[in-house]
């Protein structure tokens, strides 16, 4: 196994990174807090429905709940673990990458950003996830995408062969771009470099949005899927 590379003040991923006992004590925490404060939301929510008279079902009013839940939760979390991640795997060989989550990581260097470039990330969040919320949301549009994947599908595990090459094609048609922009940037700066080290961490960090905000939107359909089978 390859060992866990040192984090930023040369301390090793395994020293730092948070113990697999702390894990499942918050997400036990999280389980235990969170699922009655959600269906205590939705409930409340479809009180608040129709006192204003949305014309939204139970069901509806809960994708748009999980949608919230995946674009203003999840959304920045997956940033952030995709960030830890890339920042780990950086300078590998291909035949060295390992798979995510089977080691420790440690976070990534906090770098100085400039207003501008402050202001692109806070657009990145928020336009992620408004697109997130406008993609999971409406049961018309989750169902006409879910539509369209069982078309080229035969049966539900074919359907979710389909939803994994759709996620790896907008992945790629995502990542790419960016990472040519990104690149360009930094072949102007010498290896070693302070100002190359603060380009490596931004492209680092627009490559963990691209991957973060795919995984996202992946999960909001399947859970529109769920929502529209079971309740």
């Amino acid at each position: 196994m390859i060992p866990a590379s040192p984090g930023p003040d040369g301390t090793s991923a395994a020293a730092t990174g948070t113990s697999p006992v702390r894990q499942i004590l918050w997400l036990m925490l999280t389980v235990v807090v969170g699922v009655p404060a959600f269906i205590g939301s939705w409930i409340g929510l479809l009180f608040l429905g129709e006192h204003l008279d949305w014309g939204l079902s139970a069901n509806q009013v809960f994708a748009w709940e999980l949608a919230a839940v995946v674009a203003v939760v999840l959304w920045p979390l997956a940033i952030r673990g995709s960030l830890r991640q890339f920042w780990h795997q950086r300078g590998r060989r291909p035949d060295q990458v390992t798979a995510w989550g089977s080691e420790p990581t440690t976070p990534a260097p906090k770098v100085p950003l400039s207003v501008a470039q402050r202001f692109a990330r806070a657009a990145v969040v928020l336009l992620g996830g408004a697109g997130i919320l406008a993609i999971c949301g409406p049961q018309e549009v989750s169902l006409l995408v879910l539509r369209a994947l069982g078309v080229v599908s035969i049966g539900p595990a074919s359907l979710w062969g389909a939803l994994q090459l759709v996620t790896f094609l907008l992945l790629m048609a995502l990542f790419l771009p960016v990472l040519a922009l990104t690149e360009r940037s930094l072949r102007r700066h010498p290896r070693g470099s302070e100002e190359r080290f603060r380009l490596e961490v931004q492209q680092h960090w627009y490559l963990a949005a691209v991957t973060a905000w795919v995984i996202c939107v992946a999960m909001g359909l399947m859970f529109a899927w769920l929502v529209v089978a079971y309740l």
